[in-house]
């Protein structure tokens, strides 16, 4: 069993406070859950419940939004555009709205609704409801903001093309009408409510210590199918789920000894619906006649090489056990290695990364406190080879130099750090520079070594890192997350900063997040990543003002992302001379909001692959100057091969010129012009091959698509379709081979 600190045993058991409202978003694809809990699942069909009828415990009332006409999904009560509020019905919409039919998909996903504010009410009994809303749109992206009860429940997620989300909740209704706002995208498929209360009356059984067991009891409720029993840690509320069983009682054997876990309980109704969470019950796994350890002392490194690493500590004679944790970070994130009755532990082989290892105490009283972590060498000497011919310490102000398995920063000849630790040693290179200074100082990186995936280089203003080898970030085995603003370099809110030369591998969350900086220059990146974003250059403190601006990239290749290779939102002024975008989960290159761009060449190898991004994306009214779209977005050549998208312009953006393109391969259209305006494509020449066709398109909620021009292209086996027409749509110089132009001029 793993287990990770944080989870010692405390003395009395608590109890949480309930939750009266539980509130939490589930996303799917095609409505495939991605695992978490709890979530709601219909094992059948169910009979349509007209909302006059009193719900009962575990029942379901459902939804289906669509057009007049259209399917009606099996088990729903239909919702059309016109379907508005009246009492004799008690369900509705506030006004008329607008609709769209796909024709695709199962009988609710494949038609929606489009609300822009408009309420949709339905009349119900005062009480608790769980509340699913189903939306998305199988040929558009999607981002619909919701309220329920007036609450802001925020975005349903951007999804892309064919993707649904489901956001699900439990509110409260008190005046008789439950009531949903949707805005922005404003779609809305299906709806789900239904009355399912959490088990009640949980209680602890019998605790044993030999062996370990936990026994839980609860009352059984009326309608319940089942009940799920879900662990955490103590105090960390993180669970997971046991078991179901259909009785009212459960017995835990896979606790141990001395640890404190919190349990709550779920019922599922015979529709198929989860409840939320009970009130959490605390088991201490202890003896109280027994005293709890003291914490380990003289945590000590014995022996570190290519063979392995020893640490060792001293120990009481009350102890049983020892467990051995093993972090990244000094201070988050231990995780359980081993157990073992001495007071030593080898981990055998070469170590890539610097450990924290810190040891705890174990007997039939509980778990001793956590003694100070210990800091571990990296063993294994990797490649040390200067990845970039022209790096060189040579004249730097500050340096980082890798000895054997120590990194030594020093300012002159003034020694400032030794340590283990490669980004401990980064960082105090770039603090030992001047203070308060208003020319650029360099710091300048020496070797190749692991530094983890929750530390960050951060460079104030007037500074200059570069790297003469390869930083490779581990220990991040979560998804990437907009929201941790952690990058292997990291500049926010300064001026005056260059990365000359920079080589990343693993798994950043950001591989460079830059955030409201101007005057940066990034010289020859290089991010050949397994997950996480390569570069994100933004300004998203205020979203009304451009206040990135200035930004050079000299070259950057990169690979192996989770999402985006290179992104921006909110630039004003960017230069780059090549993006090189390989295999990235999502978009090569994507720019938000960003005017005044000058970029020579794209090349998306296989970027996007599976999705609708591109490898060369606009979105977020890029290109738009005061409500126009001027041409200031220049590229000299794209080239896309394979993935998803070539180029993909959306949402109010455009103002674009590209001299040269060549796109095949693409697994969707090679090019989507959607609501976008002022674009000239291929001024110089380019080649456009199938299987994806061109499409010019248009959603309602923007302004149609205006002022575009394709230039000297050569179409192979692939299509120009226009769909609804657009306004100005120019055609010149085109070359078909078996191909077809399907436009409205």
């Amino acid at each position: 069993m793993d287990h990770y600190l944080g989870e010692r045993m405390t003395t009395q058991p608590t109890r949480q406070k309930p939750r009266r409202t539980l509130g939490f978003a589930l996303a799917f694809t095609l409505a495939v859950p991605l695992g978490l809990a709890p979530a709601t699942a219909q094992s059948q069909p169910l009979e349509p419940q007209l909302p006059d009828v009193d719900l009962s415990a575990g029942d379901v009332l459902s939804f289906d939004f669509g057009c007049s006409g259209g399917p009606v999904s099996a088990g729903y009560t239909e919702v059309t555009e016109s379907t508005l509020y009246d009492p004799s019905t008690g369900y509705g919409l506030s006004a008329p709205v607008a609709c769209r039919d796909r024709g695709s998909l199962d009988d609710m996903r494949r038609d929606f609704v489009l609300a822009g504010g408009e309420e949709f009410r339905v009349d119900l009994p005062d009480g608790d409801y769980h509340v699913t809303v189903i939306s998305g749109d199988a040929i558009a992206s999607n981002n619909t903001l919701l309220t329920v009860q007036g609450e802001d429940q925020g975005s349903l997620q951007p999804r892309g093309t064919g993707e649904f989300a489901e956001h699900s909740l439990y509110t409260t209704v008190d005046d008789g009408t439950l009531t949903l706002q949707l805005f922005n995208d404003g779609r809305i498929n299906g709806l789900h409510i239904s009355q399912v209360a959490p088990p009640s009356e949980v209680s602890l059984g019998e605790i044993t210590t030999v062996p370990p067991s936990v026994t839980l009891d609860w009352e059984e409720l009326e309608g319940a199918a089942n009940y799920t029993v879900y662990r955490s840690p103590a105090d960390r509320a993180e669970y997971e789920a046991l078991g179901s069983v259909e009785t009212n009682t459960f017995t835990d054997e896979s606790v141990e000894l001395g640890y404190s876990y919190d349990y709550v309980l779920t019922q599922t109704s015979a529709a198929g619906v989860e409840s939320g969470y009970s009130v959490p019950v605390r088991a201490d796994v202890v003896d109280p006649t027994v005293v709890a350890p003291a914490a380990p002392e003289s945590l000590s490194l014995g022996k570190a090489n290519r063979k392995g690493t020893t640490i060792t500590w001293n120990g009481g004679d009350d102890v049983l056990e020892y467990h051995v944790y093993r972090s990244l970070s000094p201070d988050r994130g231990f995780e359980r290695v081993a157990t073992t009755e001495q007071t030593q532990y080898f981990a055998e082989g070469a170590s890539e990364v610097n450990y924290y290892y810190t040891v705890l105490a174990v007997n039939a009283g509980g778990v001793s406190a956590q003694p100070e972590p210990l800091l571990t060498p990296v063993t294994d000497r990797g490649n040390n080879s200067n990845p970039f011919a022209q790096c060189s310490p040579d004249g730097a102000d500050a340096k980082v130099q890798r000895t054997g398995d120590t990194w030594r920063a020093t300012n002159g000849n003034q020694t400032v750090l030794e340590t283990y630790s490669m980004v401990e040693a980064m960082q105090a290179a770039v603090d030992s520079l001047t203070p308060g200074r208003t020319e650029q100082e360099s710091v300048v990186v020496r070797g190749s070594g692991t530094m983890p995936a929750d530390a960050s280089v951060d460079l104030p203003s007037h500074t200059s890192f570069s790297v003469c080898g390869t930083i490779h970030v581990a220990g991040n085995e979560g998804p990437f997350s907009y929201e941790d603003h952690t990058g292997v370099v990291r500049i926010r809110h300064v001026e005056n900063v260059s990365v000359p030369f920079l080589s990343v591998t693993g798994n950043p969350n950001f591989g460079v997040y830059l955030r409201t900086s101007s005057d940066v220059h990034f010289g020859q990146m290089d991010l050949r990543l397994s997950g996480g974003h390569g570069m994100r250059i933004d300004s998203r403190d205020d979203d009304s003002v451009r206040e990135a601006r200035n930004i050079t990239i000299d070259d950057v290749y990169v690979s192996g992302t989770e999402t985006h290779g290179v992104e921006t939102y909110g630039v004003d002024g960017l230069r780059i001379g090549t993006v090189t975008a390989v295999n990235t989960g999502h978009a090569g290159l994507l720019l938000n909001d960003t005017v005044n761009a000058d970029i020579d060449k794209v090349v998306g190898d296989n970027a996007a692959a599976g999705t609708g991004y591109a490898a060369f994306r606009m979105a977020n009214r890029n290109g738009q100057i005061d409500g126009a779209w001027p041409t200031n977005i220049r590229v000299g050549e794209l080239i896309a091969h394979g993935g998803g998208r070539g180029f993909f312009c959306v949402s109010e953006s455009g103002g674009l010129e590209i001299e040269k393109l060549e796109i095949s391969g693409s697994g969707s259209n090679a090019m989507l012009i959607e609501n976008c305006h002022n674009i000239t494509l291929a001024t110089d020449s380019g080649v456009v091959e199938g299987p994806g066709d061109i499409r010019i398109s248009a959603r309602s909620e923007f302004a149609n698509t205006s002022d575009i021009t394709f230039n000297n292209l050569v179409l192979r086996d692939t299509a120009l379709n226009e769909n609804p027409c657009g306004e100005n749509i120019q055609v010149n110089n085109l070359v078909l081979e078996n191909s077809e132009i399907n436009t409205c001029q």
